[in-house]
C-alpha cells in the first residue's frame, strides 16, 4: 500500500512537471494543448492507479501514514467513500482533453467519464493555478427512475414525518380540555381537607389547701387582726371562716 500512495504521488508530480514545462507559451485564462494533453494524462493515470487499490487499504494507509500530503488524503478518502456506491473501476471514456479541462476560477478541473461496476460515474481532478494536484471527486450518475424513486422517497419520508407530528399535536391539544377539571378538582380536594382545630390549653388549676381552723384559734385569731389593722376596721366586721393556701407568690 506504500507502494500505492508513492506511486499516486510520482504520477502527479511528473503531470506538474511537464506541464510546467510547457505551460511558458499559454496565457491567464488558456491552455494550450500540450498542456492539457499533460493534465488529461496525468489525470488518467491517477484515477486508475487510485481506482485499483482496495479500499481496506487505503484506509490502513491512511491510519499509517499521518503524514501523508494532502492530495493523497483527499483522493484515498474520497475512493474509500466511493466504492461501496460505484464498485469496481471498468474503463474511461476518451475524449478531447480540451474539451475535459474546464478552467475554475484558479482551478483547472479534469472531468473524465468512467464505467464502474455498479454505475457510471464522473470523475474529478483538481489541480490549483500552479498545477499542483488538489483533490479528487466521484460523482455518481443516476438514472432518471431513480431520480424520481429517491426523490419519490424522500417526499413520503416528509410526509409521515408531517402527518405524525400533526397526529402528536392533535394529541396534545386535545388533552387541553382536561386542565380545567383538574384544576378544579385538585381545589376541591384541597377545599375538603379541614385544617385541624388547634388543641385548647387547659389552665393550671391552682392548688388550694384548706386548713381546720377550729384546732388553730391562734392564728385565724392573727390573721383576723392583720386583714383588720389593714383594712382599717375592726375584727367584729368579718369572719374568717377558712384559710387556704395560695401558690401565688406576688403579694399586695
Amino acid at each position: 500500500m506504500k507502494q500505492t500512495w508513492k506511486k499516486l504521488g510520482s504520477l502527479v508530480s511528473v503531470g506538474i512537471l511537464a506541464v510546467s514545462l510547457t505551460a511558458c507559451g499559454s496565457t491567464k485564462n488558456e491552455i494550450n494543448e500540450k498542456v492539457a494533453q499533460n493534465l488529461y494524462d496525468s489525470s488518467v493515470n491517477v484515477v486508475q492507479t487510485l481506482t485499483q487499490s482496495n479500499p481496506s487499504e487505503l484506509e490502513q494507509a491512511l491510519e499509517e501514514n499521518p503524514n501523508m500530503d494532502d492530495f493523497s488524503k483527499n483522493a484515498f478518502t474520497s475512493w474509500i467513500d466511493s466504492y461501496e456506491e460505484l464498485g469496481s473501476f471498468i474503463d474511461y471514456e476518451e475524449v478531447d482533453p480540451q474539451e475535459a479541462i474546464k478552467k475554475d476560477g484558479t482551478n483547472y478541473v479534469v472531468t473524465l467519464k468512467c464505467d464502474f461496476e455498479k454505475r457510471d460515474a464522473e470523475v474529478q481532478v483538481v489541480y490549483d493555478i500552479k498545477l499542483t494536484g488538489k483533490s479528487v471527486g466521484f460523482s455518481a450518475n443516476y438514472s432518471m427512475a431513480e431520480k424520481m424513486q429517491e426523490a419519490g422517497g424522500n417526499t413520503l419520508i416528509g410526509l409521515v414525518i408531517v402527518f405524525a407530528m400533526l397526529l402528536f399535536l392533535s394529541f396534545i391539544i386535545s388533552l387541553m380540555k382536561y386542565i380545567p377539571k383538574f384544576v378544579e378538582g385538585f381545589g376541591k380536594k384541597n377545599a375538603a381537607e379541614p385544617t385541624p382545630a388547634p388543641t385548647p390549653v387547659q389552665p393550671a388549676i391552682e392548688e388550694t389547701v384548706e386548713e381546720d381552723l377550729t384546732d388553730n384559734q391562734t392564728l385565724v385569731a392573727v390573721i383576723a387582726a392583720a386583714i383588720a389593722a389593714s383594712e382599717n376596721t375592726s375584727t367584729d366586721a368579718f369572719v374568717v371562716r377558712s384559710i387556704r393556701k395560695s401558690n401565688k407568690r406576688n403579694w399586695r
